[in-house]
């Protein structure tokens, strides 16, 4: 076979390509020192990279969602142990009030006035934008300074529902602890065609069964009742239409006592918060409603009631109690966070690892290479460039 210049300058030409391609792509390890810096350099290996780098993406945000946690749970802590200071102050006023005079009492009467100023300041503390102990009603003040009755608060619909009809709450709430009531429209259409279901902790769960509007009232447990109107028919229900409605029970608490939690695993959800419900009112069982003992406290010691005294220093041992439970309870919290975030950073360090045996190159064994193929490149190009001078002369 006959070999042409042009053949001969084409063969250079790809070799001198084929080996300038093959130095520049160890030369792009030895800068990156990754042996994998695109998918085409390895599929396999790019995959497990990939999933690699996502299981790292979810470690770290588990990482944070366990600080925002600790972080509130911190808050809450701190502010439980100022509660629990105050009510050893009221303890020892009351106790000092026992065998004082008149006058007496009505100055520690206004010292637990000053206790119930900051106690009630403690349990309305925010963190960041949240109050801690509203329960899950974070933009609502937990505590208010007066007593007030049962109360049912008007009806409130979501924002995107398409039912231009009326809404009406009514009823005498009968139930012991604050709730949220909802109806979410399940089929669509008017009143009397409409079904729903129904939930007692604001949406969180829902009764499971639809339920027809049948064109009359919802009536839940507890006194409750919400009324639709859709102008004689004109106005159709949405399907997930949601409608709710605020219940408040006897007290000084405003919140619920709903749970916040949070995914700090996977897997894992941490109930975070102690609900104003828990720490302070008497939701719970052998539980007391602070507020009020501090109230009926001062009440006995303006009246010079000895006996109305000594009726709440056992409710000021139980809310002591109480407040040190929930203590307690954030200490549990925060140990079991602590373990959490102990095992991601292992786990994290394990993926660390890994991901630098797939990912890492050898740099001593590309330096090999490269000067290999560096000592290639030369005689490549030593070669093309005699190409155009060497001709059948040369070989006589």
């Amino acid at each position: 076979m006959r070999i042409t210049d042009n053949m001969r300058f084409n063969t250079t030409l790809r070799n001198l390509f084929s080996t300038q391609s093959q130095y520049n792509y160890l030369m792009e390890k030895i800068a990156s020192q990754k042996k994998v810096n695109r998918a085409s350099d390895d599929p396999v290996a790019a995959t497990r990279i990939i999933n690699i780098r996502q299981s790292k993406a979810a470690i770290e945000q588990y990482m944070k969602n366990n600080d925002s946690c600790k972080t509130w749970i911190s808050a809450t802590e701190s502010t439980l142990s100022g509660v629990s200071k105050l009510l050893d102050t009221a303890n020892g006023i009351a106790i000092g009030a026992m065998g004082a005079d008149p006058d007496t009492r009505e100055i520690a009467a206004a010292n637990i006035q000053a206790i119930i100023d900051s106690m009630r300041s403690l349990a309305n503390t925010k963190w960041e934008d949240s109050y801690l102990f509203s329960g899950s009603q974070t933009s609502t003040q937990p505590f208010a300074s007066v007593l007030s009755a049962a109360t049912i608060q008007q009806a409130q619909e979501a924002a995107d529902n398409t039912f231009t009809g009326t809404v009406t709450s009514s009823g005498t709430y009968t139930g012991e602890v604050n709730k949220t009531y909802a109806v979410k429209i399940t089929t669509d259409g008017m009143l009397a065609a409409a079904e729903y279901q129904f939930s007692t902790d604001g949406g969180r769960t829902w009764n499971g069964a639809d339920l027809p509007m049948a064109g009359g009232p919802v009536t839940f447990g507890d006194g409750v009742t919400l009324t639709f109107d859709d102008a004689a028919g004109t106005k159709a229900f949405g399907e997930n239409d949601i409608f709710y409605v605020n219940a408040i029970a006897p007290g000084y608490y405003h919140g619920d006592s709903e749970n916040l939690s949070m995914t700090i695993n996977r897997g894992t959800n941490l109930t975070y918060n102690i609900s104003g419900a828990e720490a302070f009112t008497s939701a719970g069982s052998n539980s007391v409603d602070v507020f009020k003992a501090l109230n009926d406290l001062k009440d006995a010691l303006n009246s010079n009631n000895v006996q109305g005294i000594s009726g709440q220093l056992d409710n000021l041992k139980n809310a002591q109690h109480q407040v040190t439970l929930n203590q307690s309870r954030c200490g549990t919290k925060a140990n079991h966070i602590e373990v959490v975030k102990n095992s991601l950073a292992e786990f994290d360090k394990n993926l660390n690892d890994l991901l630098s045996v797939v990912q890492d190159a050898d740099l001593a064994d590309i330096a090999i290479r490269l000067s290999m193929k560096e000592t290639a490149l030369k005689a490549s190009y030593a070669t093309a460039s005699k190409i155009g001078t060497t001709t059948i002369l040369d070989f006589i």
